[in-house]
């Protein structure tokens, strides 16, 4: 906000109480009851209800209406001042300490752009050697390519030669099966002709057998011959034959018996020799198997390094381009190097002059500081709200306050806590404003979650809505603890113990919203009501008091109520049924806090003029709304004094330990309609 637009502000202020003055002089002779609200006026309390335009006469109630729209407009400023104070006051502290900051910035800058050029000039120095390195890098990177390209063509005939090696072994191991293959067959034939001399042995036994039979047979044939005497001597001759042949048959089956013997020991030495051949062989063969292995895995580890050779090739090109690339950057960054160091010389004069406008700005800003201090002072004036006592606490007040923020009304709550806070921060105060329900989870744990973190702050204080469910055992605790508990909105349910509530009167709002429809309808039509969920309790003394008022007047009908969940997706379908569903249905009344869903859904479904709403709370938009003839009166319950009055109220009973002026204190409401809303003014 500019010096400019806060000077508009508080010529508009000034316009204003001009205007009321002048009003309330002329307001003196005519009414008494505003007379007795302007002397609060004019002692600076704002907070007071609007003077009634029931039962009065035309005159008196247009004056009566337009003290209520200056009162109220007044109001408006004032609270929208004191929001745009605590932002501005927030900006202006950001800002001075932003421009105290740049300007020790831009002193210790100056400083170091000395020392930049310092090193501006070393970062010349060093890109002029990192270009002589570079240049020698390219040197060293041909050899290295040249080196490797020698490599390559080494591995290149190494492969061939181990290739043609390995298809070499490949031949001589063909060759090697044949030979023991024949070697297998020798053996088989040796194995034969051993069997054979075996045989002839057999049969030299044989007939040495029979050759020492037959000399046995001879020698029996002599002694019989030599019995018989003469005629026996022919058989005796035959005898010495027989025993003659028998002896030199045995003597050449002897000579036959030695010549074999020395063929089996032949036989069987060749035999061996065989063996030991077959298994030198056979060694031999499992040795140029490893050796044909050996060989392929020479070949394969060769044709891995020649990859890998190729690869390197590749990389010592892409170093060789890169190392060219890095040249010419370094120096364009030896040009730029020169560039900054003739820089430098010129950011030590810029700095010095910024420094100087630091200075300035900080004076500016202590400057604006005063007039929003004067602002202040000047708001002090005008009491809309409960103010804090001037008595500190020893010890640090910490107070918790939390709320929904999921539309207006909400955040007209979180502008009254957050002016709360900034009028108790120099009073030893703490006030901590939680927000609830932005991340869509469940409002219940995070209360829950603050309650633990508070009880182990030990805060003084926690003021929250009393609609919010899962909570009560937390409470209870939290009060067990001395930590004092407010409701505000709406109140807890009976099994928690609160030190007070702070709300709007629901009933005295479902007359007010009653008395409306009247007034749209003219005491004749047909309603449908959008309510909310039963274990809300002021939402239920909202619908159930409308009603009530509505039933002395036959002519008003209900004809339709719809629980709602207070999300806007379910009060836009229903109240779209509603408009399907009751074609001559004239007016509904949203109960909750979503009836922007509700003026949508009436456009969407194309019935403005034909169906009107009545609703709770004042902003820009419900304003709007109204101008249009979607929202016939709106209901507001003082959304930023629901905010600011229960931190302060519990502040004020802390420090000076008196009760609360009341264990249900009640906010002020206020109607909006088509006959005032050009009136209001729209922050």
């Amino acid at each position: 906000m500019t010096i400019g637009v806060l000077t508009a502000l508080a010529i508009l202020e000034g316009i204003i109480i001009i205007g009321l003055s002048v009003v309330l002089f002329w307001m003196k002779r005519s009414n008494r009851a505003i007379m007795d609200q302007a002397k609060q006026m004019v002692n600076g309390k704002l907070d007071v209800e609007d003077v009634s335009l029931e039962k009065q006469e035309k005159d008196a109630a247009v004056v009566a209406g337009a003290f209520n729209a200056i009162k109220n407009n007044l109001m408006t400023f004032v609270e929208a001042t004191k929001s745009n104070v605590v932002v501005l006051s927030d900006a202006i502290h950001e800002l001075f300490d932003n421009a105290e900051a740049n300007k020790q910035g831009n002193k210790k800058m100056a400083d170091q752009v000395a020392a930049v050029k310092v090193k501006a000039d070393e970062q010349l120095e060093l890109v002029k050697v990192n270009l002589e390195l570079i240049e020698s890098n390219n040197v060293q990177m041909a050899d290295i390519s040249d080196s490797v390209k020698v490599m390559k063509d080494v591995l290149d005939d190494t492969v061939n030669i181990s290739e043609g090696g390995i298809k070499s072994l490949e031949g001589y191991e063909k060759d090697m099966e044949v030979v023991s293959e024949d070697l297998g067959k020798m053996d088989e034939l040796l194995n034969g002709f051993n069997d054979d001399i075996m045989r002839i042995e057999e049969v030299g036994d044989f007939i040495i057998n029979i050759s020492e039979e037959l000399s046995l047979l001879a020698f029996n044939a002599s002694i019989e011959a030599a019995r018989v005497g003469q005629v026996g001597k022919g058989f005796a001759v035959v005898a010495d034959e027989m025993n003659e042949m028998s002896l030199k048959t045995k003597e050449g089956m002897a000579t036959i018996n030695q010549i074999v013997e020395g063929i089996i020991v032949s036989s069987q030495q060749i035999n061996d020799s065989m063996k030991a051949c077959e298994k030198t062989f056979n060694d031999s063969k499992s040795t140029f198997t490893e050796v044909n292995s050996s060989f392929r895995t020479i070949n394969g580890n060769a044709s891995d390094i020649q990859d890998r050779i190729n690869e390197i090739t590749k990389k010592v090109r892409v170093i060789e381009t890169n190392s060219d690339e890095s040249k010419n950057k370094a120096t364009h960054l030896y040009d730029a190097s020169i560039a900054i160091s003739e820089s430098t010389k010129d950011m030590t004069v810029v700095s010095e002059q910024t420094a100087l406008q630091a200075t300035g700005i900080r004076e500016n800003v202590e400057s604006l500081d005063n007039m929003l201090s004067g602002i202040q002072r000047l708001l002090k004036q005008f009491n809309t709200a409960v103010v804090p006592v001037k008595k500190n606490r020893a010890k640090k007040v910490k107070i918790y306050a939390m709320s929904m923020l999921d539309n207006d009304f909400w955040y007209g709550v979180r502008r009254g806590a957050c002016y709360a806070r900034k009028e108790l921060s120099d009073l030893n105060a703490e006030v901590n404003y939680f927000p609830l329900g932005l991340s869509g989870g469940d409002p219940g744990k995070e209360v829950r979650d603050l309650l633990e973190q508070g009880m182990s702050e030990g805060i003084d204080a926690v003021i929250l809505p009393g609609f919010i469910g899962g909570i009560s055992d937390h409470l209870r605790r939290a009060s067990a603890a001395g930590i004092k508990v407010v409701a505000f909105n709406c109140d807890f349910g009976p099994d928690v113990k609160r030190l007070a509530c702070f709300s709007s009167d629901s009933e005295q709002c479902g007359v007010l919203a009653a008395k409306a429809a009247e007034k749209h309808l003219g005491k004749a039509g047909k309603i449908a009501i959008i309510a909310g969920v039963k274990t809300n309790i002021s939402f239920e003394d909202r619908k159930n008091k409308f009603i009530s008022y509505l039933s002395r007047n036959k002519n008003m009908v209900i004809a339709s109520v719809k629980e709602v969940n207070d999300f806007p997706e379910d009060t836009y379908k229903k109240v779209t049924d509603m408009i399907h569903q009751i074609p001559d249905l004239q007016l509904i009344y949203v109960v909750t806090g979503t009836p922007l869903a509700a003026a949508k859904a009436i456009e969407d479904c194309k019935a403005v003029g034909r169906v009107a709403l009545v609703c709770f709370d004042h902003s820009p938009e419900i304003f709007a709304y109204i101008r249009k003839g979607v929202i016939a009166a709106a209901v507001g319950q003082d959304s930023f004094g629901q905010g600011h009055d229960p931190i302060v109220w519990i502040y004020n009973h802390i420090v000076t330990g008196e009760p609360l002026p009341s264990e249900q204190m009640i906010c002020r409401l206020s109607v909006v309609d088509k006959d005032n809303v050009s009136t209001v003014i729209d922050v």
